[in-house]
């Protein structure tokens, strides 16, 4: 069994983000090649390595699902990751994803990845294309602001998963086309889309996903690397909704959408409208207009790091 590396480091006792970390090998000079004079946005010693080395955290590269009716390996109060394109739906539990961090797949002729931050509570979904190239996704075994850093395998480009944007080689500073996901209950999900896939326990790794080990991680104030800026305004690893609006960013506290109900919320003068459908699909819509705008679910120390001046509703 693989168990992911980061995760060890968890359990064996990183007790600090300042905690000190050494490999044998570095990721970023000796398996990537770069130095000083690589394009970048971020310098590389702002990139803490977090195993040993690139992909030892394995992406899924032929995933496998079964349907609703046959999704054995999950109870309605787990959490997955949703995706609803070209008229599929897909779940992806974050237990399977917690091992794993990417799923590289095509959903509707659409060529995507599903990728997951477990210490960020962050899903993303991206194009897998970079530039004029459909390609895959891994991790890179580098983290910055704690949140999870993959490389695409035609460049070897690093990308900050929660901006989606190159951060270190040659596509620095590009965006990625993002696919909206959302997360939820499987019960709700499921109720909602009967005819949904989803991503089954065979992904030809031999791991253990009965477990959720990141569970007492989630309750503590503990981070595992070290932030930018910091905010203690909630806990850090509460939920929120984070939407990059025109006028700056917002973070709605998750919670605000416990009890079913829409959530209304006045921002620059304007009335927005945050709500939930009926397979927990999140979107923010201001009165009167036609654009829904959807969120990264993640947690609040995470967004508020790569978005200092966002404003915080709870």
């Amino acid at each position: 069994m693989t168990f992911p590396r980061l995760v060890l480091l968890l359990v064996l006792g990183c007790s600090s983000a300042s905690a000190q970390r050494t490999f044998d090998t570095d990721i970023l000079t000796e398996t990537f090649g770069f130095d000083d004079s690589t394009k970048k946005t971020v310098e590389l010693s702002a990139l803490q390595q977090g195993c040993s080395a690139r992909d030892c955290i394995q992406s899924i590269d032929t995933p496998k699902y079964v349907s609703a009716e046959n999704a054995s390996h999950l109870t309605d109060e787990d959490i997955v990751v949703t995706l609803s394109l070209g008229g599929e739906y897909r779940a992806y539990p974050t237990r399977i994803l917690d091992h794993h961090e990417i799923v590289n797949d095509t959903i509707a002729g659409e060529p995507i990845a599903i990728t997951w931050c477990p210490l960020c509570g962050s899903a993303v979904g991206i194009h897998r294309q970079v530039g004029d190239q459909v390609t895959e996704f891994g991790v890179a075994g580098v983290l910055y602001n704690s949140d999870l850093v993959f490389y695409d395998r035609a460049t070897e480009t690093l990308w900050d998963q929660i901006e989606a944007k190159g951060i270190v080689g040659p596509m620095t500073d590009e965006q990625l086309r993002l696919i909206p996901v959302s997360m939820a209950r499987w019960g709700r999900w499921r109720a909602a889309h009967p005819d949904t896939l989803v991503l089954s326990e065979d992904t030809g790794f031999e791991e253990d996903y009965s477990e959720d080990h990141y569970v007492d991680y989630r309750d503590s104030t503990r981070l595992f690397m070290p932030v930018s800026h910091s905010d203690d305004r909630i806990h850090p690893k509460t939920p929120v909704y984070g939407f990059s609006l025109d006028d700056g960013p917002v973070a709605f506290a998750a919670a605000l959408l416990d009890d079913g109900a829409d959530y209304t919320h006045e921002l620059n003068g304007a009335e927005w409208l945050l709500r939930a459908d009926e397979g927990g699909t999140v979107t923010l819509q201001k009165a009167g207009a036609d654009t829904a705008y959807a969120p990264i679910r993640v947690f609040w120390f995470a967004w508020y790091t790569f978005h200092p001046q966002t404003e915080l509703v709870r």
